[in-house]
């Protein structure tokens, strides 16, 4: 074969080559659009998963009570006064207990207000979310006094009530009481707390309202803590925290 025949088919072969590029070229273009393609549908479809849940998460709350912030959850869904008090201008008569600090929890001269009956027995909680609740009603002792002295608060770790870390508190931390005459002052000593389910709740009481060392006058604080139910407006468990008088 001579020099320009070789030539020749050089040529031709290589425009056979030159010839098929752009069949290559499209095919490539056909798989590119076919990956983006599929990544569409699964955007497409992520978000109307989404959608779904979400209108199927509105269809379950739908004619349920809800707050807008985390800071509104407290018990029986009631409306709080979140308004930081004035400690320095609250005075209560001698006998009654005014302030309570518990160090240990960075709580610090909180003010004690009054508290009875709920019409449906349970005991109320402070209208402020910064105060604790003495409850002057049967069975609650004024604190130095014999017996028991009932106390309670808003917990619950989507709020921020006076107790809502309560349930840090240990055995041995101090917690103390100053009375209205602004001098006399009773520290007591933790050494029992337990959580009880609401079904349990009310069972304890009785516990709740007597002293965990026979002849010691003692101290029970109340509060809510667990998951918050949405239904029942409320939290899933009480935490109780008992302590006796430090002599």
């Amino acid at each position: 074969m001579g020099k320009v025949e070789k030539i020749k088919n050089k040529e031709i072969s290589s425009s056979k080559k030159e010839m098929k590029l752009p069949g290559l070229r499209k095919i490539s273009f056909r798989i590119s659009w076919l990956i983006w393609g599929i990544i569409a549908l699964l955007v497409l479809g992520f978000i109307l998963r989404v959608a779904f849940w979400e209108h199927s998460y509105l269809a379950r709350m739908e004619g349920s009570e809800r707050e807008v912030t985390a800071d509104q959850y407290y018990d029986g869904g009631e409306e709080v006064d979140e308004t930081i008090p004035d400690t320095q201008q609250y005075h209560v008569a001698p006998d009654k207990p005014r302030f309570l600090s518990i160090e240990s929890l960075g709580i610090i001269n909180a003010r004690i207000v009054e508290v009875g009956q709920k019409s449906n027995g349970e005991i109320e909680t402070p209208k402020n979310i910064y105060d604790v609740g003495w409850y002057n009603g049967s069975g609650s002792a004024l604190p130095g006094q014999t017996g028991t002295a009932v106390m309670d608060g808003h917990g619950g770790n989507m709020g921020n009530g006076i107790f809502n870390h309560l349930p840090s508190i240990k055995v041995g931390d101090k917690i103390v009481i100053e009375m209205g005459d602004e001098k006399t002052k009773y520290t007591y000593e933790v050494i029992d707390l337990v959580n009880k389910n609401l079904s349990e709740a009310n069972s304890y009481m009785a516990v709740a309202f007597s002293p965990p060392v026979e002849r010691k006058d003692s101290l029970t604080i109340i509060t809510c803590t667990g998951n918050w139910i949405w239904n029942k407006q409320t939290y899933s468990e009480r935490l109780f925290v008992r302590a006796v008088l430090v002599d």
